[in-house]
């Protein structure tokens, strides 16, 4: 079973609750299907991960790394403009976050080397220019390091002006 099917069968029960009169309820439900339109190919299994790392990452502000090949989202197919898109966003989000208590130093440093791990060199590239970093950077390892100096450094400006 995949998401799709979950999709038809909760928009199957807005009609007859709507007619009952639970017309909210039925809003609500129109609502949640549409939310679940960009998971419709992933199986229940994946979307079931996806919901926990979502959920620990609402709770920690981390995304969490273990266990990641579950969800079938390893490493983003080269070239792959959706994935890179999604992982700018994630990393912007991740970035607009690390003045906040409860993102370390180690989550930022857990974060690039995901990032690291997971894209290939100009990829990576990307993101470092979607981040704002203008400089040339010749390695893969170089844009890992720029990314973390960034992102810790307006931690720690934030932390020192912050009183």
């Amino acid at each position: 079973m995949n998401v799709s099917q979950l999709q038809s069968f909760l928009a199957s029960l807005s009609q007859p609750l709507s007619a009952s009169g639970a017309k909210k309820v039925a809003e609500d439900l129109g609502r949640a299907c549409a939310a679940l339109e960009p998971f419709r190919e992933w199986s229940l299994t994946q979307f079931a991960d996806f919901l926990a790392a979502a959920d620990q990452y609402a709770k920690t502000g981390v995304v969490p790394t273990a266990g990641r090949s579950k969800t079938g989202r390893s490493a983003a197919k080269p070239g792959d403009p959706q994935a890179l898109a999604a992982a700018i966003e994630q990393v912007r989000a991740f970035f607009d976050r690390v003045t906040s208590p409860e993102v370390s130093y180690t989550a930022i440093e857990t974060e690039v080397k995901r990032l690291e791990k997971q894209f290939k060199k100009d990829d990576l590239f990307e993101i470092a220019k979607a981040l704002g970093i203008a400089a040339k950077l010749k390695t893969k390892k170089d844009a890992a390091a720029e990314i973390q100096r960034l992102m810790s450094q307006r931690k720690e400006t934030f932390e020192r002006t912050r009183f």
